[in-house]
């Protein structure tokens, strides 16, 4: 193939090096080689080709999903995700699915779920107390957010099948051994091998949440059958309308008015989880680990203002962003900041090195949110850590009303560094967590 320059290494070296130290594999693949540079790893079933200038990453956002499908890109997730996942699909049958998961993230419907964000928030930061581990924490209060506002879980007993079973799937893949070997031998070698061990775990967590959608489907079509005078108290005054994404999904209707199935449901709740759990638990942690080494940061935000707030929220997704690539699979060849590139391979706007080039954002790698309220706003092409495009995270504006809302409850702890040296990135699932879980004192 026709490539852009890249790293010799085996693929083998590349998978571990991609997925062992992220950082520090992408600033030197960019440093030695420039933009756009190719690498190969078992990640993708070809060469990858990394693009970070703001017009290449343009182009790549544009690409035609005909000729560029970005779901062949993440096929590896199909056995988790499903195949209605908004992950996998592309084209028309990706447009529409994203105008269904939409719904819940609109206007008042989204900020209908701030307080119970905010209190899920308070009541785990209240708890905080010398040396927290904080992406420890931020799993157990983003996992709670889900069961709670997505899932709509109620009760503890609920809440608590529902978490083990979430707990038990990721927890495969988010060990570096397991995803290693799961990488590498992609096939189910019995129940004792990495693959078989994340299909059971999945196929335990399917009958739970499918026995969930029912359960909350029975409830909707009794709550339809009776009558308004009847319907406040049928609720007992603790389930409203609309009072999780769950039940808001379940008012969808297709062309023809037909309500979603319950595997087409079990998949919008599946991404829904990968995208608002484990990625906004990582950038939370990461916004704790920045927090504790800036005490200035700190009492800034202790004045309570919204616009640095925002700042800061901006900044940690920018200067830590969780997600690296936003990958496309080549069936054409096509032609992206001048250069022919080749059918099978894939091409990937790379999101953690446009965050962080030198060239677009002064001091790149410091932590500064006053950036955010000072001189020219940023080129938006530059600034991409939910993707871009049509392909742009569909919950984008839950997880920063989600980190605003933490990073809000948390404006009177005082942070401090466990160590003083920063922690570097390591790859968890899909997402790049600290590697020592971001360890704070609190107090």
């Amino acid at each position: 193939m026709n490539l852009p320059p890249g790293p010799r290494a085996p693929a083998a070296w590349q998978t571990v090096a991609w997925m062992t130290r992220p950082g520090a594999f992408l600033r030197s693949v960019h440093r030695r080689f420039g933009d756009p540079v190719t690498i190969r790893t078992y990640w993708t079933d070809g060469p990858m080709v990394l693009f970070s200038a703001p017009d290449a990453v343009r182009e790549v956002f544009r690409l035609d999903p005909a000729i560029a499908p970005a779901g062949q890109s993440w096929e590896f997730l199909r056995p988790f995700a499903g195949p209605h996942s908004i992950l996998l699909l592309d084209g028309e049958e990706h447009l529409r699915e994203r105008r269904l998961m939409q719904t819940p993230f609109h206007g008042e419907r989204m900020r209908a779920f701030t307080p119970m964000v905010a209190e899920l928030a308070r009541r785990e930061l209240s708890t905080w107390s010398g040396r927290v581990t904080a992406l420890e924490r931020m799993r157990e209060l983003t996992l709670e957010i889900v069961l709670r506002v997505v899932f709509g879980a109620r009760g503890e007993q609920e809440a608590t099948q529902l978490r083990g079973a979430v707990e038990d799937t990721l927890d495969g893949v988010r060990s570096m051994p397991r995803m290693l070997a799961m990488a590498l031998v992609q096939r189910d070698l019995g129940p004792r091998s990495p693959w078989g061990r994340f299909r059971v775990a999945v196929e335990r967590f399917d009958a739970l949440l499918i026995d969930l959608v029912a359960r909350r489907q029975a409830e909707q079509q009794d709550d339809l059958g009776r009558a308004p005078s009847d319907e406040a108290g049928s609720r007992g005054g603790d389930r409203p309308e609309g009072d999780s994404m769950l039940a808001l999904l379940l008012e969808q209707r297709d062309e023809d008015g037909n309500p979603p199935t319950d595997r087409h449901l079990r998949d919008q709740l599946v991404a829904l989880l990968v995208g608002g759990h484990d990625s906004s638990a990582a950038s939370l942690a990461w916004a704790f680990e920045r927090l504790a080494r800036h005490p200035f940061v700190q009492a800034r935000l202790r004045e309570r203002d919204p616009a640095y707030l925002d700042a800061v929220v901006k900044e940690v997704l920018r200067v830590r962003p969780a997600l690296t690539i936003a990958p496309r699979r080549l069936l054409e060849p096509v032609r992206i900041a001048g250069r022919p590139l080749p059918a099978g391979a894939h091409v990937a706007a790379c999101l953690w090195l446009a965050l962080r080039r030198e060239d677009l954002w002064p001091e790149a790698s410091a932590f500064r949110p006053e950036r955010w309220l000072e001189g020219p706003p940023p080129n938006p092409l530059s600034w991409i850590p939910f993707g871009g495009g049509v392909r742009r995270c569909a919950g984008a504006p839950f997880a920063e009303m989600e980190m605003r809302e933490v990073l809000r409850a948390a404006g009177d702890l005082a942070l401090r560094p466990v160590r003083p040296d920063a922690e570097r990135a390591r790859r968890s699932m899909l997402v790049l967590t600290p590697h020592r879980g971001a360890e704070v004192l609190v107090g």
